[in-house]
């Protein structure tokens, strides 16, 4: 790390004073208002975005149907209150009931535990309340909330408190027939009996270093593994994973809040440093020793799935190589712990490691793989070998249902264009695919257990959420929230101003063809040029262009602030096959800015495009891009960068390593020049143009050191032309609405006074 001239405790309280000097409007030569940094009533500003209700009206999450399908059960939010609640609806009355109000139950706010706090912070959730339960039978539910277990009783309309400790539950687990909870307290996992109430500890050995039945940080950050422990279907035995964090080296770092200073101690795997060990336990329920199973010899691995055996004589675990390229499921056998390798899936760049398998009772699997170029179901049987079941003209999203009487599967993907995420349904021999949803957009189908409804939602960029029950052909039954966008709709003050955002096509270098999304203001005249904002993101695992209501209301807010508002997915971006994505392998910050430079020529180019006033903005791996647009090329006036990586080696290991390999030049994984030319250091004798750089003063997976080492750097050059805003104690996603609107009002200034004159 670069020195620092002034303490970092200074360096932050003197940048964070610094923000752009807003201008309320500019002008165009006619003196017609181009931009401003303050709109009127009818249109989207940072206020309106953070409001509650929500601008896109009643949203329900975590939609279920109930084991006897009386009911279909719900979270969702009331009125200005951000908490969820718990609700259902009575499908022979039509009634919606609010079951459980999670602030009545704790009788004030939810107090999170530092670890919860985290394992949400990876798992991208950001509500409050209840935010997740389970069906115990057709009259009980089950959920979490406020460190503790509860169930709900629908006969007599009561909440029974399941567990009440000063410890801090999470993870809890029902067993398969629903008699027990497992969950985890203080990383040891316990199991409690729901008739008795009778507690079991499984696992005693957990100390500062040794976790049970926990996900590590870069499992849960870059793999989607949440979880560290998985009933077996006898529900007599649970394997867990036991992870030691001793080799991670401590990154010590200083959390700034505004009720003082704290130095955290954090485990942090820096990319080419040791990562957590793992060992995989099964621990049976009637007592005695833990089995350890076999994994294989190398002990620098990830875990990536776990499943069992319908008969629970076998279970399934996913084993990633530390470079990515190998991924192996071991048949396990629970009794022994012995081991043999199933199933072996290899890649000459990385392996994107799909959704937990599904066995079918015959003692098959069914997982996604990438193997063909596209995101594909395969029957894995029972001796290994694999089948294709869905065709190569469609890419699978992920499994909804399996209909194994019927011998027919249900997923979500696309088939003629990446923008929409429709329905499907195929026979599992692969023939009768059939496109179940019809509406242009994104749809979300969340099955009963038998496959013969679903709960479907759509929205585009014109119709916020609307969620609907359907048969599984995609026959209507029922709306749960028409969310129509009429005069009581949340968004209907703003419909007269809605601007229609449009999609194309342009050719990149190689004639790849790049989605791109354009929003225009609403009151741009012919002849006039504007100012505009790119949002640019360029990364892979993630697909920014698509036909949905929620990404697009950003830009919208831009486009009512005066900006013209654009976005391209180029290679190496999500959805579009493998091979789009591998254009990034070992070139990180190069193959982005030469797609992203043709969407910004092409955007020069139309005739109400002012070419001399363009910025760019995003946000983490956006915000890496950001300072690399800038730094690269000459097409933007102004920019702003949020919480980005600057230099790779300060990333962790499993994201980095998966596409950049080791940043040790002695590793059998290391490319010459990925870090150097990935970095954005080697760049910032370009970086002329001003740009407010923003950062959460508590970012632990985006460290706040990547901004602190930029900073020093740009002072090194006695550079002027950054600005920086700070916010203590915000972590990579802000959960504050007030530091949220602080934020978004520093962007909006910053760019009008840098593009509006």
């Amino acid at each position: 790390m670069a020195r620092l001239k002034i303490s970092l405790l200074a360096a932050t309280l003197i940048i964070a004073a610094c923000a752009p000097s807003p201008k309320d409007q500019s002008k165009n030569n006619s003196g017609q208002s181009y931009v401003t940094g303050s709109v009127g009533s009818g249109l989207l500003s940072p206020e309106v975005l953070v409001s509650r209700p929500s601008i896109s009206g009643t949203f329900l999450a975590a939609t279920k149907i109930s084991p006897d399908g009386a009911y279909i059960s719900y979270l969702a939010s009331a009125g200005k209150n951000p908490a969820q609640n718990l609700w259902a609806l009575d499908l022979e009355s039509g009634e919606n009931i609010l079951l459980v109000a999670a602030e009545d139950v704790l009788g004030a706010p939810e107090q999170l535990s530092e670890e919860e706090k985290n394992r949400r912070e990876r798992a991208r959730i950001y509500a409050s309340g209840i935010i997740a339960y389970s069906w115990v039978d057709a009259s009980t539910l089950m959920f979490p909330l406020g460190g503790d277990i509860y169930l709900y009783d629908l006969g007599f309309k009561t909440t029974r408190r399941v567990t009440e400790t000063e410890g801090f539950e999470t993870d809890p687990k029902l067993s398969g027939d629903n008699s027990k909870v497992a969950y985890v307290r203080d990383n040891d996992l316990y199991v409690t009996d729901i008739a008795s109430g009778a507690e079991t500890r499984l696992t005693d050995d957990a100390t500062d270093v040794i976790r049970n039945a926990t996900a590590s940080f870069v499992v849960q950050e870059e793999l989607g593994r949440y979880t560290g422990y998985w009933w077996s279907p006898e529900n007599d035995k649970i394997v867990y994973t036991q992870i030691d964090e001793s080799p991670i080296a401590i990154e010590n770092r200083i959390d700034f809040g505004p009720d003082g200073v704290s130095n955290i101690a954090q485990r942090y795997p820096f990319a080419g440093t040791d990562n957590a060990t793992i060992k995989l336990g099964v621990k049976s329920l009637s007592g005695g020793e833990t089995i350890w199973a076999d994994i294989g010899d190398d002990p620098d691995i990830y875990l990536t799935r776990l499943v069992w055996a319908p008969d629970g004589s076998a279970f399934f675990a996913g084993i990633l190589s530390r470079d990515h390229k190998t991924h192996r499921f071991y048949k396990v056998d629970p009794v022994t712990g012995s081991s043999s390798v199933h199933y072996e899936e290899t890649s000459k760049t990385w392996l994107n490691i799909g959704a937990s398998p599904e066995m079918l009772e015959s003692g098959s699997m069914l997982w996604t793989s990438e193997s063909s170029g596209k995101r594909q179901i395969y029957e894995i049987g029972a001796d290994g070998q694999a089948r294709q079941i869905t065709p190569d003209n469609v890419l699978v999203k992920s499994l909804s249902c399996i209909d194994e009487p019927g011998q027919k599967l249900y997923f979500t993907g696309w088939q003629d264009t990446p923008l929409n995420n429709h329905a499907f349904s195929i026979d599992m021999s692969g023939e009768n695919l059939t496109q179940i949803t019809e509406k242009d957009g994104s749809h979300i189908a969340r099955f009963s257990e038998n496959c013969e409804r679903y709960i479907g939602t759509h929205h585009d960029q014109d119709t916020p959420p609307q969620t609907r029950a359907y048969n599984n052909e995609g026959e209507p039954l029922f709306w749960l929230t028409e969310n129509k966008l009429d005069g009581t709709h949340p968004y209907a003050p703003y419909l007269e101003h809605h601007a229609k955002a449009e999609f194309g096509q342009i050719d990149a270098k190689d004639g790849t063809k790049l989605d791109y999304i354009l929003i225009k203001p609403y009151d741009l005249k012919p002849g006039e040029k504007r100012p505009s904002i790119t949002i640019v993101y360029g990364g892979p695992g993630v697909q920014r262009v698509a036909n949905s209501w929620g990404r697009s209301l950003y830009g919208r807010m831009l486009a009512h602030h005066g900006f013209v508002v654009f976005q391209i997915d180029g290679r190496g971006a999500a959805g579009r096959g493998k091979a789009f994505e591998d254009h990034l392998y070992r070139a990180m910050g190069r193959a982005e800015v030469i797609d992203q430079s043709a969407g910004a020529k092409w955007l020069k180019q139309q005739d109400f495009i002012d070419p001399d006033r363009m910025g760019v903005y995003g946000w983490s791996y956006d915000g890496y891009m950001s300072l690399h647009m800038l730094a690269q090329t000459d097409h933007y006036r102004s920019g702003v960068s949020g919480a980005p990586v600057t230099d790779w080696a300060l990333y962790d290991t499993a994201y980095t390593e998966r596409y950049l390999g080791s940043p040790n030049p002695d590793d059998v994984n290391y490319t010459q020049g990925a870090y150097e030319k990935g970095s954005v250091f080697p760049y910032l004798d370009g970086l002329t143009e001003e740009f407010l750089l923003i950062h959460g003063m508590a970012d632990d997976n985006v460290v706040f050191r990547h901004s602190v080492k930029l900073i020093d750097a740009m002072q090194d050059r006695v550079a002027q032309n950054m600005r920086v805003m700070t916010y203590p104690g915000e972590k990579h996603g802000f959960r504050r609405d007030s530091n949220r609107l602080h934020r978004d009002h520093q962007i909006i200034d910053f760019f009008v006074e840098t593009l509006g004159e």
